[in-house]
């Protein structure tokens, strides 16, 4: 069993172990039991200041903890040792075979539970391990699942935010505006002359125009603020308790980062050029502002130039969705 399970111990293939048993006798059993055993480094806690002061000085890789300390100190407990290390493992130790006592436990995140009752090193060796191997297993699924959902609303070609998840982010925003009556400014921002660019020199220049709208409009907004791709070639920036003035100036911020990267960074490279769409509203609906800003946009395509900068212009004011 061990052979076969070792490869859930550490570095220097050993797991190190925190005992949390108040009784003296019942913690020099255990301790005897797992000390003759490679595998194991044990560490005894009577109590939870103990405990709290070991997890700060040390890392465990499980915990073992008497039953009864769930029923007074489970929470504290479990927030100590995930404070100190979120994948431990955590098995509890009963003083009969009734799995009732440890039921607690197992409802705050414990992966097992063994009798203290006819205990035995192989048993109680086997079950440390398979507690381990399930804890990292778990933490191994969870990481899996955030780097898919990660993956998911990710444009892979900016770094930022698709469009799926900007909808979503967006009707939250709003909804949550409504609540608390409060703005929601919305920029959007297309970059002109995308068609021509990969027409005239390929897909790949036109993914870096792309790239190279997105590095500007990064540096402009704040941390607060979400920005996504929304589109082939439009961004979307959606401002929290953000009025029409605010959008407009972040939108302004972003035109007169472009033409100084045109002039400084990019002179010898096809330039980019932006134009704009800023709507906001109190409390608005989340459809209707979109819609406001991609308005804003459509009523410029008589006079956008080619692939020249176009400064974002002081009137009209654009709408607003109050």
């Amino acid at each position: 069993m061990f052979a076969s399970t070792l490869s859930v111990a550490g570095r220097n293939g050993v797991l190190r172990v925190l005992l949390l048993e108040p009784s003296v006798e019942d913690a020099a059993r255990v301790r005897a039991l797992l000390s003759n055993q490679p595998e194991f480094r044990v560490a005894v806690a009577r109590s939870l200041r103990q405990a709290r002061e070991l997890l700060a000085d040390g890392t465990f890789d499980v915990a073992l903890v008497e039953a009864s300390l769930w029923a007074t100190e489970g929470a504290n407990l479990l927030e100590v040792m995930r404070r100190h290390r979120s994948d431990i493992a955590i098995v509890v130790m009963t003083s009969g075979e009734n799995e009732r006592e440890a039921l607690p436990a197992l409802k705050l995140g414990a992966h097992d539970f063994v009798s203290k009752r006819n205990l035995d090193a192989g048993q109680l060796g086997a079950r440390i391990l398979v507690a381990v191997e399930e804890s990292r297993s778990m933490r191994r699924r969870d990481t899996m699942t955030r780097w898919l959902e990660r993956e998911a609303r990710t444009d892979h070609l900016t770094g930022f935010y698709n469009r799926r998840a900007f909808d979503q982010r967006l009707h939250e925003v709003c909804s949550a505006a409504r609540a608390s009556c409060t703005p929601v400014a919305l920029v959007l921002a297309n970059v002109v002359g995308t068609r021509e660019v990969n027409e005239a020199h390929g897909y790949e220049v036109g993914d870096m125009l792309i790239r190279r709208a997105a590095r500007g409009i990064a540096r402009c907004v704040r941390a607060s603020d979400f920005v996504a791709r929304v589109g082939g070639d439009d961004f979307g920036i959606i401002i929290a308790e953000g009025n029409l003035d605010l959008g407009r100036r972040i939108a302004r911020r972003i035109a007169h980062e472009i033409e100084r990267l045109n002039v400084e960074e990019w002179a010898d490279q096809v330039p980019v050029s932006i134009v704009f769409g800023v709507a906001s509203g109190v409390a608005p609906d989340a459809d209707e502002l979109f819609f406001a800003a991609e308005q804003q946009i459509t009523s410029q395509y008589g006079h956008r130039p080619d692939v020249t900068y176009l400064p974002l212009p002081e009137e009209p004011d654009g709408p607003s969705v109050a």
